[in-house]
């Protein structure tokens, strides 16, 4: 039996499109679908309803919010089946035979704990201007199909479109709901691949995201980056590498910068080449199992050559190099992406403008956490 687990908070604007995905599956074997409202307040309970006589769904609501993963293991709690889909409340199964597809490709190997699907954002689709700008900021997802790419292992899954056996949630546990804000995902790979199981990206089928409610305006977006930053500290302490260091970092320099004005210049420059050195072993692993050993080196050695070029022009512009160059080449990257696909001006420039922030932001958010985690424990 498969048990379909959606947490789900004011999504009236996408549930409703998710459950008639859900509905044009191809799948007829034994199947439930388990709505977890985690404190919704507009006309999510009336759109669920709606869909009761058309599918086995079972619909539980929650006036005190039960936090992302608190709702996913609610409903796993409640869940009969063998297998668990978890499924965000933003997202629409893009193939009639996704199901089977993602079963097939878990039972081949019983290796294999969690499998997922390709994770598009489709950019074109999106409405606002700020949403496509953003998309290009942090936003998960490909923006379309990706032709030829392998059923590949992978590192993490974002424990949104993912399906996972039974088995291993006994073995591992369940997501961990002490993460405030997010990062539990990190957390609940980390402990499945330590347990021996295999994580696998399977794009031969989609899920289309749609973004949910509260990814909707200038603030809510920046808001976001801080609470993506904050509990990187509690990934750095039980896995022993930093979520977010290239913006922690920018930050760093950033701050560096403006205190050379005020501060002697070289023993600045002394604590900035020693905290790049202690930070060499944080880098997060990659997604895709490259060495994350090469990429922090390639990351170092390009940052100091732009910091001796930027020494010789104006001594403090070092500390901007040093913090910088990785975020400035994600920032250019990423602008002409959004100019190749869009030909916006207007998203372009946005990407431009808020990708610096959005990282500053999220940057100072990491650095709280560690803060707070230091002086609090």
């Amino acid at each position: 039996m498969l048990s379909i687990v959606i947490p789900t908070s004011n999504a009236e604007d996408t549930i409703g499109e998710l459950l008639e995905s859900i509905k044009a599956q191809d799948f007829h074997d034994d199947y439930e679908v388990i709505v977890i409202d985690n404190g919704s307040k507009d006309k999510t309970e009336e759109i669920v309803k709606k869909y009761i006589d058309h599918l086995p769904i079972r619909y539980y609501k929650y006036e005190e919010k039960l936090g992302h993963a608190g709702a996913i293991n609610e409903g796993i709690s409640k869940a009969k089946g063998e297998y668990i889909l978890i499924l965000h409340d933003d997202l629409v199964l893009g193939d009639r035979d996704w199901i089977s597809v993602m079963l097939e490709t878990v039972k081949k190997d019983e290796r294999i704990g969690i499998a997922s699907s390709l994770f598009i954002t489709p950019v074109e689709k999106l409405r606002s201007t700020v949403n496509k700008i953003f998309s290009y900021i942090y936003i998960l997802g490909w923006h379309d199909k990706v032709p030829n790419l392998p059923i590949m292992e992978v590192l993490y899954s974002g424990l949104n479109n993912d399906l996972i056996r039974r088995e291993v949630i006994e073995k591992v546990g369940l997501p961990d709901n002490s993460y405030k804000y997010g990062m539990h995902d990190i957390d609940f790979a980390e402990r499945v691949r330590r347990a021996g199981y295999k994580i696998v990206l399977n794009p031969k089928v989609h899920v289309e995201h749609l973004l949910s409610y509260y990814q909707k305006s200038l603030k809510s977006h920046l808001v976001k980056a801080w609470q993506y930053g904050f509990p990187s500290a509690i990934i750095l302490k039980r896995y022993k590498y930093l979520p977010n260091l290239d913006n922690l970092i920018y930050f760093l320099s950033v701050f560096f910068f403006l205190l050379s004005f005020v501060l002697p210049f070289y023993p600045l420059l002394f604590f900035v080449i020693l905290l790049s050195l202690l930070t060499f072993p944080l880098e997060q692993p990659n997604f895709y199992k490259k060495n994350k050993y090469v990429i922090r080196a390639k990351k170092i050695a390009i940052s100091y050559l732009l910091g001796a070029i930027a020494y010789l022009i104006f001594h403090p512009l070092f500390f901007l190099a040093i913090g910088g160059s990785v975020i400035l080449y994600r920032t250019v990257t990423s602008a002409l992406i959004s100019y190749k696909e869009l030909r916006n001006l207007k998203v372009t420039l946005g990407v431009i403008l808020l990708y610096p922030i959005w990282t500053l932001i999220n940057g100072s958010s990491v650095l709280s956490g560690i803060l707070k985690f230091i002086f609090t424990k």
